[in-house]
């Protein structure tokens, strides 16, 4: 009988000693069971890395790597270099999956010969536990990468993340993920999905994400916070010359990740806003080069639209201020 094919699955560890053992433990009872599971202990300061020792010691078809920390993209890049799969994926460690995940990607691989597998997802509140479904395709189908790379620039049924989709190891022959960066998904996952030409839709959620309260995703403004816009300013013109068919989703793309800083400082403090004024002044000047694609493109709803004109304008923080002031 034929060997399955064998799957690299990478987990970026640091500091999450309350969470590991869900996610390892959700990745070892996979029914598809010819894995090669990574840990990269990211230079963790709990137990971590002992808890990734344990694991190791205990089933063979895991990989312990320890290394000074580097952060999110360094490790997964380190368990890049070693991974010896045919397919790989990727899961953060406090996030976990439903057992039938890499069976069902795995599936849709070879049933469709395709090289990129996209799945849904569950979103998992942090504080209350409450779970309910993400970003999931609609339904299962195959389609082309430039068709998949549009959907992820509206957030339509999937997006950037890395961890609910199954690739095909020779798309990261020649890519690693920016280190130093936060969003660091939203470089690479878009040329990765341009390399595989066409896609496999999974149209059932099997990734856990955990929305910790803590994560690196909800901290407050700081640099980090712009490093989203500065991905979009590369990737708008690049896909404007290269592929003119999803440009419009690009640009929206770009005009999100514009909206998104202004309204963090604009709903923020003064000392915020002075902190951070030339980034707020640039955003806005960016944004308002879009007004008329603002105006015209129907992938904005109404209230989008009004508020990211409001922003344009410089009338959207009086206006919310305005509505949270407090009752006397």
């Amino acid at each position: 009988m034929e060997q399955p094919v064998l799957l690299s699955v990478i987990v970026p560890v640091y500091n999450v000693e309350a969470y590991l053992p869900r996610c390892v433990d959700s990745i070892l009872a996979q029914t598809y069971e010819n894995l090669e599971v990574i840990l990269v202990d990211d230079g963790s300061k709990d137990g971590s890395g002992e808890i990734c020792d344990d694991y190791g010691a205990r089933d063979s078809r895991i990989k312990v790597i320890h290394k000074e920390n580097g952060g999110l993209s360094s490790a997964r890049n380190a368990g890049l270099d070693i991974a010896q799969g045919e397919y790989v994926a990727f899961v953060d460690s406090d996030d976990w999956l439903e057992p039938e995940a890499y069976g069902w990607m795995m599936g849709l691989a070879q049933r469709y010969g395709v090289k990129l597998v996209c799945g849904g997802r569950y979103d998992v509140d942090g504080k209350t536990g409450q779970r309910q479904l993400g970003l999931c395709p609609q339904k299962e189908e195959l389609i082309s990468a430039e068709e998949m790379a549009g959907r992820i620039f509206l957030w339509d049924g999937c997006d950037s993340s890395a961890c609910d989709k199954l690739y095909h190891r020779s798309l990261f022959r020649e890519m690693r993920y920016p280190e130093g960066k936060v969003c660091e998904d939203v470089p690479v996952t878009y040329r990765i999905v341009l390399q595989a030409e066409r896609a496999a839709m999974c149209d059932r959620p099997l990734y856990n994400y955990f929305h910790r309260p803590d994560s690196i995703t909800t901290a407050a403004v700081s640099e980090n916070t712009f490093h989203f816009s500065q991905h979009t300013a590369k990737i708008y013109p690049y896909i404007r010359d290269n592929y003119p068919k999803i440009e419009a989703q690009a640009r929206y793309f770009r005009v999100r990740s514009l909206a998104h800083i202004l309204l963090l400082l604009d709903q923020g403090t003064e000392e915020l806003r002075s902190r951070f004024f030339d980034q707020y002044k640039s955003s806005r000047t960016a944004l308002r080069e879009h007004t008329l694609f603002i105006l015209r493109s129907p992938y904005f709803g109404g209230r989008e639209r009004v508020r990211s004109l409001l922003l344009i304008l410089g009338l959207y923080r009086p206006l919310w201020r305005l509505s949270h002031r407090p009752e006397t």
